[in-house]
């Protein structure tokens, strides 16, 4: 299994920072680029880091920040989403990811407009594959009950991504979150799952903690990803800059170790590791 992590760790989205995994980890270790074009000088930092980012392995993760695919068609939501999905596409042409993210909302859903909703991301879903010929859209399962943004529940996400024949990225912090049954969803949709999202909370909230820091037990659920979809990938996803440097080596180091790759160094031990797969 192929180990990515989500550069939205990373302090002040500066992404020459991920140099420190590299060096410890080796090119084999791969990045989720988080396009964020709502930074003024994202673009320009994008440019600086081209080399790292094409040195190694790479998937994007769409824009969140800007982007609702539930916009109606000329709404000024949809045009603000169609200005980060171009620039999106433009750097798609450039680093060549095998993957993309997408996200079927970022917004609160009320249950008198869920069905409009839907139908419209969908709809959008189908044109924002247009923009992205060379790279394949995974369908993540987003939103959080006690947020407010949850759109589909659990069969009702398992059900469309198997009438649609969508490729699945399964978030098993957004999952427990949900109090899903994750062992299941894996298991009715692991010949569609490509990739997981790696993070944990207190089964309410979206709180991107830590690997062991949660309700989420993932020292059981990581056999269980490798035994039901072994070619799937692993993408620690954090989010606050405190868990930069150390406290993600570590974590990394903990998904090794868990895996069977053995291996104690730390971010500051000197030389190559033998690699990040899993």
């Amino acid at each position: 299994m192929q180990i990515y992590i989500d550069t939205c760790v990373l302090p002040r989205c500066r992404l020459e920072e991920g140099r420190l995994y590299r060096e410890r980890f080796g090119e084999q270790l791969g990045f989720e680029l988080l396009l964020m074009f709502d930074i003024p000088d994202f673009e320009a930092n994008l440019k600086q880091n081209r080399a790292m980012l094409e040195a190694g392995p790479l998937i994007f993760h769409e824009p969140v920040w800007g982007v609702e695919h539930t916009a109606a068609r000329g709404s000024m939501a949809w045009e603000e989403s169609q200005f980060h999905l171009q620039k999106t596409a433009e750097w798609a042409k450039r680093l060549h990811p095998i993957y993309m993210v997408y996200h079927l909302n970022n917004c609160a859903v009320p249950a008198h407009r869920k069905e409009r909703m839907l139908q419209r991301t969908l709809e959008n879903l189908e044109e924002t594959r247009e923009l992205f010929p060379g790279t394949e859209l995974l369908v993540e399962n987003t939103g959080i009950a006690a947020d407010g943004n949850r759109m589909l529940d659990q069969e009702e996400f398992t059900a469309l991504c198997r009438e649609r024949d969508f490729r699945v990225l399964i978030d098993v912090g957004h999952a427990n979150a949900n109090g899903w049954d994750i062992p299941k969803m894996i298991r009715e949709l692991k010949d569609s799952v490509r990739g997981y999202h790696l993070h944990n909370n207190d089964g309410r909230y979206d709180l991107h903690r830590r690997l062991r820091d949660g309700t989420l037990k993932m020292d059981r659920l990581i056999p269980l990803l490798r035994q039901e979809t072994p070619e799937a990938f692993l993408v620690v996803e954090y989010t606050r800059e405190e868990y930069h440097g150390e406290p993600l080596c570590r974590d990394l180091q903990l998904l090794r170790d868990k895996l069977g790759k053995g291996g104690t160094e730390g971010c500051g031990a000197s030389g190559k590791s033998s690699g990040i797969y899993l």
